[in-house]
């Protein structure tokens, strides 16, 4: 049975995006097949990270929700193992032809559903706009669990606490509360302790700040440039907290 798995932040610039796409790559290297889905229609990057050739996608999940094409004709292979990219939007005009005219929200879970079956998968992976929109909302409520990318900061853990009342509201009990870019001053255990109590919300990682990140420049996925670093065993940590339920 598929695993559904919503990314979420509430602010930007955490590395939530990165970390989907890295996570994606993880299990499919697994031998699971996966489709990652840019539900990020304000600020897509899914597509742009895989540096597919030939351009932008010539269909999108923006396409789907306003009738001009099928979910299915949205998809993107990436070569060389199980996984599925679903771009959010072709170009600027869509995000002003959805704002304008608006979509039915139903079709967000009814395209879920299609690509877990047209696709045979076991894992579609959501990758969620900053914040809480409708997106958002629909992307969690449809999930079997949430991850929450936060940062060691106050203003970006007080926005966690939001995404679990949100996980809370719609029923989404199986939860992934992630700290990313943590300073190597930073102690885990203070910050671990921390979050925990405030969130009441175990902490699954904490994942250090990796400058070896930013000199990719979004050119390699991190997994690919750096298999053996510790910040793959964060990644593949959470994605067993999701699926196997393990902390």
């Amino acid at each position: 049975m598929a695993r559904i798995i919503t990314m979420h932040s509430y602010r930007g610039g955490i590395g939530k995006s990165s970390m989907a796409a890295n996570m994606a790559l993880l299990l499919a290297a697994e031998g699971r097949r996966v489709a990652l889905v840019d539900a990020d229609i304000q600020s897509p990057a899914v597509d742009t990270m895989f540096g597919f050739p030939g351009g932008p996608a010539k269909c999108s999940l923006v396409d789907y929700l306003v009738g001009r094409c099928e979910i299915e004709d949205a998809v993107r292979v990436v070569p060389g193992n199980g996984l599925f990219i679903v771009p959010a939007r072709t170009g600027l005009p869509a995000i002003h032809e959805i704002t304008a005219n608006g979509y039915d929200v139903g079709l967000l879970n009814e395209g879920f559903n299609r690509l877990i079956d047209r696709l045979d998968l076991d894992v579609l992976l959501l990758d969620t706009h900053t914040g809480i929109n409708t997106e958002t909302v629909m992307a969690v409520a449809s999930s079997d669990a949430l991850v929450i990318v936060t940062r060691a900061d106050r203003l970006d853990l007080a926005g966690a606490a939001e995404s679990v009342a949100l996980a809370d509201r719609v029923g989404c009990v199986r939860r992934a509360l992630v700290v990313n870019m943590v300073p190597d001053a930073t102690s885990d255990d203070d910050l671990v302790l921390k979050a925990e109590t405030a969130y009441g919300s175990p902490v699954t990682a904490v994942l250090p700040y990796v400058p070896e990140m930013a000199e990719l420049a979004g050119e390699q996925l991190f997994v690919t440039a750096h298999p053996g670093h510790a910040l793959v065993t964060g990644y593949q940590r959470i994605n067993s907290a999701v699926l196997d339920g393990a902390a």
